[in-house]
């Protein structure tokens, strides 16, 4: 599940290990649009997700926004403050310098997806501007491109078939997994807490 292509993967540590539902989920990425690797990786929370974020962004077919996204998630401003050159295979806990190195290369030049606010808070953008102001020089560079990403490509399309939220053989993989998606799962249980929910609000109980 790897791409050994990518002369900047960190070597896989002995004793790594994916759980199968790991494996499923990269499976049904690889075969997945775009539009759910994006969808996807809005879903992760905190460095939990660090290791399939990793994989995404080392797959030659990862889209711009997916990368924007990981990007920005991870803080750069923090990194400019006291700047370190980039390990030259960065691993999973080094998302910032997995996206740069992977950009030198020729990663992430398809941008059919369009970034939206929630992928750049912009709190964290004018952060990472006002220490590159500050900055008279660093150990790498912030491609442009990622600096002002441009507002172009297209808003992600998923039917209820793609949805994680709706589809019966994805929402229980990634609630398994802890990807943020309803709390109860697609279908009548769903269809029930609605309406009692409703009827709730409306004061009938």
């Amino acid at each position: 599940m790897r791409a050994p292509d990518n002369q900047n993967f960190a070597p896989t540590a002995k004793n790594a290990k994916l759980s199968d539902r790991d494996v499923a989920l990269r499976r049904i990425l690889r075969n997945a649009p775009q539009d759910l690797w994006l969808d996807t990786i809005r879903r992760t929370t905190g460095d939990r997700h660090n290791t399939l974020i990793y994989w995404m962004l080392s797959q030659p077919e990862c889209d711009f926004a997916v990368a924007a996204h990981a990007f920005y998630r991870c803080n750069p401003a923090s990194y400019l403050q006291d700047p370190a050159p980039l390990a030259t295979r960065p691993g999973p806990a080094q998302i910032f310098a997995v996206v740069l190195k992977n950009w030198e290369i020729g990663y992430y030049r398809t941008h059919n997806l369009r970034l939206e606010a929630l992928d750049i808070d912009p709190d964290l953008q004018k952060r990472l501007h006002d220490e590159l102001k500050a900055q008279s020089a660093l150990p790498f560079t912030i491609p442009q491109e990622i600096l002002y990403p441009a507002a172009s490509g297209k808003l992600v399309r998923l039917s209820s078939s793609q949805s994680p939220n709706d589809a019966p053989h994805l929402w229980p993989l990634y609630a398994k997994l802890g990807l943020q998606v309803s709390d109860t799962a697609p279908g009548l249980k769903r269809r029930v807490a609605q309406a009692k929910g409703f009827l709730k609000r409306v004061g009938i109980r």
